[in-house]
């Protein structure tokens, strides 16, 4: 009876261990290929503890050892410090975070998201980007700033000078943070983690998805929409041909989609929803108003548009008034066209007209998603610094939706949201799928390593993607039937520094018949950056794939060669249907030369089919005319500081290259402010992929030696240097 007991205490005790205050619960197995970690608070733990094992439980059958730390968190560092050293002793591949978690608000990094660029200088809760790659990826450098004094959730961080560049996660993260919506916040975590077991212990292929597109993604572009179907059948073959189905709505099906829409992520058999749509914390935009076609319906949709008008400028009264006669001069409109905008009973209609047009908090939760897995590609549906978020609400309905993948800030309309969607197919886990395709404000909320059953029994993605790197492997795989599998490859022979990876991306891009191989290969060049990148800007302007041809358009203005600007000018004329397209040329044009421009219009003009060739000429050289009021600011000085200043912040997102020696100029007159110079440094810094980058280097190199001028303008100068040396 004795040793039983001295047996028993052993166990716990190697089971249950104290390290700087932190309890870690060890797996019941051995940890062979790798492991898995769920973080929580201590009063989660206290709360939880059935759940959390339950959880930790289902996922060592699964072969994935689970360790459970708590604590009562500090700071990121101290959740941090833990998990790179579970990493290093138990090859762990993943943590979620469950409960009260510090909240890294990241700073000085917004090269690493896809669209937000926010002034730094403005409100910092909101100008910082909440992002746990703080703890996935251990290659990037935090400088510890503050802890927010209102949101002492939130600590803050800039990206250290010296710090790599790229996001390369290490481990894959999720996070389930019970939120604001009136039920027990561990009432909420317990329920969850019920579903999540359940939905562990079934078996259940990814066989049955939808796809919603909304008002004004892709610029309401067909040419865009369509080929999301084709690329679905290329991941995934044969999966939707027979027993499978794939639905793809977009919002001009009908006028109000929003039940459509909201029966499709009831239905109890569908695995996987991505939205392509506008969306706040708060909010899912699927559509906007209606398109009218009679006169009365016209007049009935302005009056409303007239009324929100007006409700959004009545605490101004004094601009209110100068509105109203503005309105009633250029068009006629009196009062008569704002009546009723403050009668409770239209205020009431009007805000019901508004609901039919998205989905709300209250919405999900009533709507209660049975969806397994959804992805918003859309704007700050995964803001994890809120008390409450449209992805946290998913979960936490009473459905069967057990994750999300969602982004805390802006998102940029241009990026590839299918992308490796075939090992989710393929039996990865949604956090190894995760894990390659991070961008800074990029989330899993919920569990990350839930995973359907692999549509080929012969090939289990999740055990692919945790497998130690081979190089002989990796370019076997290569000749995959499956154009997932030939990505996964090619990612990983990029990570590991494959001596021949950028002649092995470019022949790959240019021969294989896939179009998510060739867009794999495309993004993974660019990362490369090297000559073979910017050559294949003009055969991607002719693919075959819509979202490459785009793509091309945006690299060529980021690299701004003046020898791209015949191709960018005849895709204009010839394929300016596919409106996405087209767009980015008008958009983008004046970051090129003026000369150039013109020689290359005349040029491709010359030899043109199209008849109304006067007006294509007039529209690009419309187009251009930015140039010239940038040039007239920022170079001519011919608006204040605060206009030049919003100027150069332009250059960030479209950054002017033969005015770079200039720019550069710039930094050395006295006569310039430290404001504007700091300014200018943190655009050039964008310049990344420009064919002027050397020129910025050496003047940076230059400036951040420089013992003469200010501290701020040295260390400005030396952020902005390593953001363009370090790959």
């Amino acid at each position: 009876m004795r040793r039983l007991f001295i047996y028993f205490i052993i166990t716990v005790l190697g089971l249950c261990v104290q390290l700087n205050a932190q309890t870690i619960l060890k797996p019941k197995m051995k940890v062979e290929h790798s492991s898995f970690a769920i973080i929580a608070d201590k009063q989660t733990w206290q709360e939880c503890s059935a759940e959390l094992e339950a959880y930790q439980q289902v996922l060592g059958k699964e072969s994935l050892p689970t360790f459970v730390v708590y604590d009562t968190w500090k700071n990121p560092e101290a959740v941090k410090k833990v998990i790179l050293s579970l990493y290093k002793k138990h090859k762990l591949e993943g943590v979620v975070f469950v409960g009260d978690i510090p909240i890294p608000m990241i700073r000085k990094a917004q090269h690493l998201t896809s669209a937000f660029k926010m002034d730094e200088e403005t409100d910092w809760h909101e100008s910082s980007v909440p992002s746990d790659r703080f703890y996935d990826d251990f290659h990037l450098k935090f400088d510890f700033v503050k802890q927010d004094s209102l949101h002492p959730q939130c600590f803050y961080y800039e990206l250290g000078v010296h710090s790599p560049q790229l996001i390369r996660c290490n481990i894959y993260s999720g996070r389930i943070k019970p939120i604001a919506n009136g039920v027990n916040k561990y009432e909420q975590i317990r329920k969850y983690l019920h579903k999540v077991v359940e939905a562990h212990q079934s078996s259940n292929r990814l066989d049955q998805f939808f796809s919603y597109t909304g008002h004004g993604s892709y610029s309401n572009s067909l040419l865009a929409w369509v080929p999301e179907a084709y690329n679905l059948r290329e991941q995934m073959p044969g999966v939707f041909d027979k027993e499978g189905r794939a639905r793809f709505m977009r919002y001009c099906f009908t006028p109000y989609p929003k039940n459509d829409i909201i029966n499709m992520i009831k239905r109890s058999d569908l695995d996987l929803a991505i939205f392509h749509e506008h969306g706040l914390p708060d909010r899912q935009y699927f559509s906007d108003i209606p398109e009218t076609s009679s006169l009365e319906e016209h007049i009935k949709q302005l009056k409303t548009d007239l009324r929100q008008y007006v409700r959004n400028w009545v605490r101004n009264r004094s601009l209110l008034g100068k509105e109203y006669q503005k309105a009633d001069t250029i068009y006629g409109l009196d009062s008569t066209w704002y009546k009723g905008y403050d009668d409770p009973v239209i205020i009431s209609q009007d805000s019901l007209e508004d609901a039919r047009m998205g989905l709300s908090l209250a919405d999900v939760t009533e709507v209660s998603p049975n969806v397994r897995m959804v992805i918003f590609d859309a704007c700050y549906n995964g803001d994890f610094r809120e008390d409450d978020y449209i992805a946290a609400r998913y979960i936490f309905a009473a459905g069967k939706c057990v994750t999300t993948f969602a982004n805390s800030v802006n998102v940029l309309q241009d990026k590839q949201a299918n992308e490796l969607l075939g090992l989710l197919g393929l039996g990865a886990r949604v956090g190894q799928w995760a894990q390659l395709t991070n961008i800074l404000e990029s989330h899993i909320t919920g569990d990350p390593t839930y995973r359907f059953t692999s549509f080929d029994p012969k090939i289990d993605a999740s055990v692919l993607c945790r497998k130690p790197y081979d190089e002989a492997e990796m370019l076997s795989l290569l000749q995959s039937p499956y154009a997932d599998v030939q990505n996964l490859a090619l990612h990983r022979l990029h990570a590991n520094g494959y001596k021949d990876i950028s002649a092995l991306l470019r022949h790959t891009f240019e021969t294989s018949p896939l179009a998510m191989v060739r867009y794999t290969c495309f993004s993974l060049l660019k990362k490369v950056n090297d000559s073979n990148f910017s050559e294949i800007l003009i055969p991607a302007l002719n693919d075959s794939y819509e979202f490459i041809r785009r793509s091309a358009v945006r690299e060529m203005i980021a690299v701004g060669k003046n020898e791209y600007l015949p191709h960018p000018v005849r895709a204009y004329i010839e394929d300016r249907h596919a409106s996405r397209v087209a767009f980015n040329i008008t958009l983008g044009l004046y970051v090129f030369d003026e000369q150039p421009l013109k020689e290359a219009i005349d040029n491709v003009l010359k030899d043109s089919y199209i008849q109304n060739k006067d007006e294509v000429r007039s529209q690009l050289m419309k187009a251009y005319a930015s140039r010239y009021s940038s040039d007239e600011a920022i170079l001519q000085r011919k608006e204040k500081e605060k206009m030049r200043l919003l100027y150069v912040s332009s250059l960030r997102n479209y950054p002017i290259h033969g005015s770079v020696d200039a720019y550069l100029n710039l930094l050395q007159e006295q006569s310039e402010s430290e404001e504007f110079k700091l300014s200018l440094l943190r655009s050039l810094a964008w310049y990344k992929y420009s064919y002027k980058r050397p020129e910025i280097l050496r003047v940076c190199n230059e400036l951040r030696r420089d013992k003469h001028i200010s501290a701020a303008i040295r260390q400005e100068a030396e952020r902005t240097y390593y953001r363009l040396k370090n790959d």
